[in-house]
């Protein structure tokens, strides 16, 4: 059945236009075939001027946070319903266009429009979120106040996948680690705050390295966090030495050499293995045999047009000279779609 005898053999349309929510109805091809009242008053186009088009075709035309297209992208909540057959809602506010020409903030929801299980089109609701985005503002200048800023040792960068994220940097000279946090989003930024306040008191008493687990294992357990657990390399950077130890995180890269640093591992704190370690998981590594890179394995796990890159992927992109944007942005040319689906963390401890 198509989708205009569907919608003509059935109330659907009467009830979205009753709707007090913008709502509109797009085929297969995500082509806009109905457009309410709300949406016009929400965008200020009227239904003439969108019905027969795609919403990326200067439409609505959806961005995220970053400028990134969402309309073009598998992150569409549209494309995602008709695809899967399933309501699909974007976990974060979108940036519309409006008639005016400005960017509006909405939250948007896919809903497939289905004749049994054949799947005929999609219906999207999208409302304000001007009060949302203010908040989500806020918290993202929060969470960016605590990535130190790079001098001439060390190197930051810090790239959230929606503007809050789940990769943390901790920097209290000599301590400086790296840790990625499971999970997204804002539960994974409120996480991620509470581990700061606990290495902090961790730190205070300045434990010895191979304690750090265990000590940190304990201290969390305070806030009886349920499947929560974390990955980190964590350390003291004295001189020309970088005295650290891996807790379950992707191995370092030393750049100049374009090789992977092999580590001792442990557990990652959180699953409640972490024991009493003696000295022998603590790593070393020399600066004077080369750069050093951490990183968060949203770097390495992007999806480029022949898969997913992997650490020798990201090796082969390497040169002694890089620094942490170069990084990215070669790793960003590789990637399948303009989609970061997930946080990109990094440290660049420098000769």
């Amino acid at each position: 059945m198509e989708l205009s005898e569907y919608l003509s053999r059935t109330n659907v349309l009467d009830f979205l236009q009753a709707l007090e929510i913008s709502a509109y109805v797009v085929d297969k091809n995500r082509k806009i075939v109905f457009w309410n009242g709300q949406a016009t008053s929400l965008t200020g186009y009227d239904s003439e001027e969108v019905i027969g088009r795609k919403c990326a075709e200067q439409v609505l035309n959806h961005v995220d946070r970053t400028g990134i297209p969402v309309c073009s992208t598998d992150l569409c909540p549209l494309y995602q319903a008709i695809k899967n057959g399933i309501p699909v809602e974007v976990p974060f506010a979108v940036y519309g266009l409006t008639k005016s020409g400005k960017r509006r903030p909405f939250s948007v929801f896919g809903l497939p429009i289905k004749n049994g299980n054949e799947i005929l089109g999609a219906v999207e609701l999208f409302t304000d979120a001007e009060k949302l985005d203010a908040d989500m503002s806020l918290a993202i200048t929060i969470q960016e106040g605590f990535v130190p800023e790079s001098n001439d040792k060390i190197e930051f960068f810090y790239r959230p996948s929606t503007g809050l994220g789940g990769d943390m940097i901790y920097y209290n000279p000599p301590w400086i680690g790296i840790i990625d946090i499971s999970g997204h989003g804002v539960a994974a930024a409120l996480v991620s705050m509470l581990i700061r306040i606990s290495l902090d008191s961790v730190i205070a008493f300045d434990p010895p390295l191979n304690a750090l687990p265990y000590l940190l294992e304990n201290e969390l357990k305070r806030f009886k966090l349920q499947g929560v657990y974390l990955t980190s390399i964590f350390g003291q950077l004295k001189e020309d030495e970088f005295t650290f130890i891996n807790m379950g995180h992707p191995s370092p890269v030393n750049i100049t050499q374009k090789k992977v640093v092999k580590t001792k591992n442990v557990v990652p704190v959180g699953w409640g293995l972490s024991d009493e370690y003696d000295e022998s998981i603590i790593n070393r590594h020399k600066l004077s045999d080369g750069n050093l890179l951490l990183y968060t394995d949203g770097l390495t796990e992007m999806k480029t047009k022949t898969g997913m890159l992997g650490t020798e992927g990201l090796i082969s992109t390497l040169a002694p000279e890089d620094n942490t944007t170069s990084i990215y942005l070669k790793t960003l040319s590789l990637r399948a779609s303009g989609l970061q689906e997930d946080d990109i963390t990094m440290i660049l401890i420098k000769q």
